[in-house]
């Protein structure tokens, strides 16, 4: 049924055509119609030069560029002969170079893909002005994009870089002369030419520093993308390719660490601020403050590692909690002391121990006890960071108190003190500075109380004669034939002191 509906379909629309070409005025239509195809004129448009003629006329008196066909790169015109698309016709021996347009705006009317650049702020002189031939030759080359020059040395026949020769650290672009690399030919919407700004054009050849723009301390330089700060493009005297060696680069920023080099001269310095500042502090970003690999206090054991030990000890000051570190006494860069300490004897103990300076100082320990520290010097019975004995002592107390109590401690008839011992009033072990204050009191001989008013802290309850126990102790003689000893008697040890001191006798 569908095919048949086709055929009348087709056959209808033949008859009407055919009926359509039967009447004269359709068929005169027709042949005007056709007639209007065959005196449409030729010569529609400009007149293509003959380009056979280009190699015949023009190679007649340029026979010297034929030595040009043997270079590896050519322009397209010229290696066509299509001379005319430059250049206009002359007379011969006129000895003129004309073009089809402006010289300066020839080489843009078949690289157009170029005019884009023109509209950027920084832009090539060459380029601007139209010169292109100062780097490129019109007709072949040895050298790719059809370099006048080789590459490496194109760029410094006009920009002379005589500064950076002598420099012994030379960024691999600049001493091989690729150039390009980094900048751009003709323009660059940044300074410098460069193809890309600040860090991202450093990024594209130290990729391997890019993780480091997520760390949370970064350095001011590195964080705004001025590497330039820092780093030379070209060639430096400094290691790294840093503007300047050493840690001249640092302090150039960092003046208040300069001026108080420059101020302290009789005054200690670390060795890392007089060779290199990065042997503690990263140069670009970092986890830690202040720029540094490690935190503070582990950053010291990097160097310092004997310390450790020291601080590990029983008694030992709390470094390396966050609350004091390492350079809460010592300064890291420069100290009136060998040691960096942050101020000289005493002083660096009174920043935090504030009550003693009012009280010691006045004292005999400060005025007539000597030795290793110097007069009066904390550091004569305390070990500045850890000991085997509290609270920081060189040894044991009672043999540091010996040492300069000597007639005290070889009395015939002393107190009772040492390990077998209980202080009833303190707790613990009985020791000097149980009835003593080691850094002075205001009452005679540094007791904690007045008079006898420290004695009675223990002695001044009636206690049972049960709860007293004998001690013998050995005198030495003295006009004697032999020791003797004689008996006293001293409360009993006990883990609470208050059970015993308590203890009411019997009315």
């Amino acid at each position: 049924m569908g095919r048949n509906r086709i055929l009348v379909f087709g056959l209808l629309l033949l008859m009407v055509t055919g009926i359509l070409l039967s009447l004269p005025a359709v068929r005169k239509q027709i042949s005007q119609w056709l007639q209007s195809f065959q005196t449409l004129p030729t010569d529609i448009g400009p007149k293509l030069p003959d380009r056979e003629s280009d190699q015949k006329v023009c190679g007649v008196c340029h026979s010297d560029k034929s030595r040009d066909f043997n270079k590896q790169f050519q322009h397209a015109p010229f290696v066509k002969w299509y001379c005319q698309d430059c250049h206009a016709p002359h007379k011969v021996g006129s000895g003129k170079h004309e073009f089809v347009v402006d010289i300066d705006q020839l080489c843009s009317t078949c690289h157009f893909n170029k005019l884009d650049e023109t509209t950027y702020i920084y832009q090539h002189k060459p380029y601007r002005l139209g010169h292109c031939t100062d780097c490129h030759d019109p007709h072949a080359s040895d050298y790719r994009y059809l370099l006048r020059v080789e590459p490496n040395y194109l760029c410094t026949a006009c920009h002379k870089m005589d500064l950076f020769y002598d420099f012994p650290y030379k960024h691999k672009p600049y001493e091989i002369g690729a150039c390009a690399d980094c900048h751009s030919a003709h323009a660059s919407k940044y300074r410098g030419m460069t193809k890309l700004p600040g860090k991202q054009l450093c990024f594209t050849c130290h990729y391997d520093r890019q993780s480091e723009t997520l760390l949370p301390v970064q350095h001011k330089p590195f964080n705004t993308g001025d590497c330039v700060n820092c780093h030379g493009a070209h060639a430096t005297p400094g290691e790294k390719l840093t503007l300047v060696p050493g840690n001249g680069l640092c302090l150039s920023c960092h003046y208040g660490l300069n001026d108080k080099l420059k101020a302290g001269k009789n005054e200690y310095i670390h060795t890392p601020v007089k060779e290199k500042c990065t042997k503690c502090h990263v140069p670009h970003a970092s986890a830690k403050p202040a720029l540094l690999p490690e935190a503070r206090t582990d950053l010291c054991y990097l160097c310092h590692s004997e310390l450790r030990v020291d601080f590990q000890k029983p008694s030992h000051h709390p470094v390396g909690n966050g609350l004091l570190e390492c350079d809460g006494c010592h300064d890291p860069h420069i100290g009136p002391g060998p040691n960096l300490v942050r101020k000289a004897g005493n002083q660096l103990c009174y920043m935090c121990h504030l009550g003693l300076e009012s009280t010691y100082e006045k004292l005999q320990h400060a005025t007539k006890a000597n030795g290793k520290g110097g007069l009066g010097a904390c550091t004569n019975c305390h070990i500045p960071h850890g000991s085997e004995w509290k609270p920081l002592l060189m040894e044991k107390q009672e043999p540091m108190c010996n040492k300069c109590h000597e007639k005290i401690a070889k009395a015939r008839i002393n107190h009772p003190f040492g390990e077998k011992y209980q202080d009833p009033w303190h707790g613990g072990t009985l020791h000097c500075t149980s009835c003593h204050g080691p850094h002075g009191t205001e009452h005679e001989a540094f007791t904690l109380l007045p008079k006898d008013g420290f004695c009675l802290k223990c002695h001044g309850e009636k206690i049972k004669e049960s709860d007293y126990f004998s001690v013998h102790l050995k005198i030495e003689p003295r006009n004697e034939p032999k020791d003797k000893t004689i008996d006293t008697k001293v409360p009993p040890r006990s883990t609470n002191r208050t059970e015993v001191i308590n203890k009411k006798a019997d009315t």
